[in-house]
């Protein structure tokens, strides 16, 4: 058949610098990580990228429901061959960056009494070169997540995590620390993966439940943010004269003196802070 032509000798396919695919082959790492999940039976977790399913083995131990997105064909075939026996198991084939996580969380979000409450999980391997595509939209759809464990190049991890006043800090620290708290559980040295790729890996578990604001605000905030460290190199009243124009109220001495500021000398609630003072005015998204 042709799709065992595309595979190794070992049985496993062939990964594709196209989709960015790097196989995790370390099976002690796979485990550790299934850990992080905290996972138990009824919980339902959204593997983004299962690949060859060296980690979906480790979350399926968890009783939980494991429902894969993967976007490669032959992937998928190899996930059926593998678990379809296994009734907690799904697979479609699609593009995460295209996928309704709240539509598909709705499922499962109502207790016993009928309220509404976040149980879906997340796990990934992520490709690099979307890697800050896919962590947005889980941001922005983070109100239905409890949790999400993330493996990511080590650099990234380390800019989710970073402290302001370091230029590692940007838009990925404050876009994370609103919506959850995130911390490196994690690092994955680049020899646990096939094939090998330059860089260490990390993983980085972000617990939803743990969130400052709200999507509202988060909606609010965000393209404040954008604006800001596009120019991080300018203090802010440079930075964003856009939403300066639009703003004809008189600032309070606390807002004038972020104003003279760079972007990386603010917390995230300062940035909140601004974001709530100009959208007094109807053009806060410019």
């Amino acid at each position: 058949m042709k799709f065992q032509e595309q595979k190794h000798q070992s049985g496993r396919i062939q990964a594709k610098r196209s989709l960015g695919q790097n196989f995790l082959t370390d099976k002690n790492k796979a485990s550790q990580i299934a850990m992080l999940m905290d996972a138990q039976e009824g919980d339902t977790i959204l593997e983004i990228g299962p690949g060859c399913g060296d980690l979906t083995g480790f979350l399926l131990k968890s009783q939980a429901m494991v429902h894969a997105i993967e976007l490669d064909e032959r992937a998928i075939e190899t996930l059926h061959e593998l678990f379809d026996s296994n009734k907690q198991f799904s697979v479609e084939h699609g593009d995460f960056l295209k996928f309704n996580l709240r539509e598909y969380a709705n499922r499962f979000m109502r207790n016993e009494q009928g309220l509404e409450i976040p149980t879906l999980k997340v796990a990934g391997n992520i490709p690099y070169y979307i890697t800050s595509d896919i962590l947005f939209r889980l941001f922005e759809q983070s109100d239905v997540l409890e949790r999400a464990v993330i493996m990511m190049q080590k650099e990234v991890a380390e800019r989710i995590c970073a402290k302001p006043r370091t230029k590692e800090y940007g838009i990925l620290s404050i876009a994370a620390r609103f919506v959850s708290e995130p911390r490196i559980a994690l690092k994955v040295p680049s020899g646990c993966f096939t094939p090998r790729p330059s860089v260490d890996s990390a993983v980085v578990v972000f617990d939803f439940k743990k969130r400052s604001i709200s999507m509202q605000e988060y909606k609010l905030v965000h393209p404040l943010v954008r604006m800001a460290f596009g120019q991080r190199r300018k203090i802010l009243s440079n930075a964003l004269s856009q939403f300066l124009s639009n703003h004809h109220a008189e600032l309070s001495p606390e807002i004038q003196s972020l104003m003279s500021k760079r972007a990386e000398e603010l917390v995230p609630e300062q940035f909140l802070a601004l974001a709530k003072c100009f959208s007094k005015t109807e053009s806060i998204i410019p």
